[in-house]
């Protein structure tokens, strides 16, 4: 198989020579570590809580700019009777365009939606989510746990939440009419398969550039089972965190904040020693190569996690 970057990698022989056993099992923690364990799960105030936060601005940003929420006799969405969401003179139920247009800006798998309330449930009057199989969208669906919960205290909702079958990164807010009466809910997600979906781009990534045999495969599989059970784990740490982040006192992110960077000290203990099996099998060639990708990856992240 010929290198992915045959003249950087050529460059980096030239001008200094094999690196010792220890540096490159070093180097090929640090780099396949890397793209498998922190890169690909998001941790509070990065990239990911960022795009959530873009879209839930854009949401409340584009129905403010039509004027206040308010709620003005019946409409059905979906099949089932539901109070009309209206922000100034514009009705919200069955009208997509705003949520459309947060959806297409915020990226691949994004979702936004409008809930209003109407008695103890908050309906989906409008939405980008479709139905399972695609047949028309998941209006006149219902509100659920764990986001009802914080939205009947008044507070918003940032987490994972599982919509349909579908577990979603979300944000939920309340919406509240001029009076400050709670009357629905902003709501912006993109699908958590998108996540799971980059993590296995970014190790089949690291395998191209790495040149993995058909001999090395059982020895990769392995090392790619200790990375999915990586990303497991800091997703659960990290919606932790953001609970504690929106919702806790400063005592409760602190601790948060201790156990995110446990999980992230734990995930990297744990690829170790599937990572020096891995090394124990690389040839010259794939060893010089993982250094070489460091070099690339290592200080500019290489692999954007925005990237769509």
């Amino acid at each position: 198989m010929k290198p992915v970057f045959p003249n950087l990698i050529a460059a980096s022989v030239t001008v200094r020579p094999l690196a010792n056993k220890a540096h490159i099992a070093c180097v090929l923690v640090l780099t396949i570590g890397f793209l498998s364990t922190p890169v690909l799960m998001p941790s509070a105030g990065n990239a990911e809580d960022t795009r959530i936060a873009k879209a839930m601005a854009a949401l409340k940003q584009k129905t403010a700019k039509l004027g206040e929420p308010k709620i003005e006799g019946t409409e059905a969405v979906g099949g089932k009777e539901a109070p009309a969401l209206y922000f100034g003179s514009t009705k919200m139920n069955n009208n997509f365009t705003v949520v459309d247009e947060v959806a297409k800006e915020g990226g691949r798998w994004m979702a936004a939606t409008l809930f209003v309330k109407g008695g103890d449930d908050y309906i989906r009057v409008s939405t980008s989510v479709p139905k399972p199989g695609g047949n028309g969208r998941a209006i006149g669906t219902v509100l659920a746990s764990p986001a009802l919960e914080s939205i009947k205290e008044g507070k918003a909702y940032y987490g994972t939440a599982s919509f349909l079958g579908t577990p979603y990164v979300t944000g939920y807010e309340p919406m509240k009419d001029a009076s400050g009466a709670i009357i629905g809910v902003y709501a912006v997600g993109y699908s958590q398969p998108d996540l799971d979906a980059r993590a296995e781009g970014r190790l089949a990534y690291a395998k191209t550039l790495l040149g993995i045999t058909d001999d090395q495969v059982p020895v990769w599989k392995t090392y790619e089972g200790v990375s999915r059970a990586n990303v497991q784990s800091l997703g659960a740490a990290h919606e932790a965190e953001m609970a504690a982040e929106r919702l806790g006192s400063p005592i409760d992110r602190m601790h948060a904040q201790t156990d995110m960077m446990q999980a992230q000290l734990d995930a990297r203990k744990a690829l170790v020693p599937a990572a020096e099996a891995l090394y124990n099998v690389l040839t010259r060639d794939q060893r010089e190569r993982a250094d070489v990708v460091l070099l690339l990856l290592g200080s500019s992240a290489g692999i954007n996690v925005e990237q769509r």
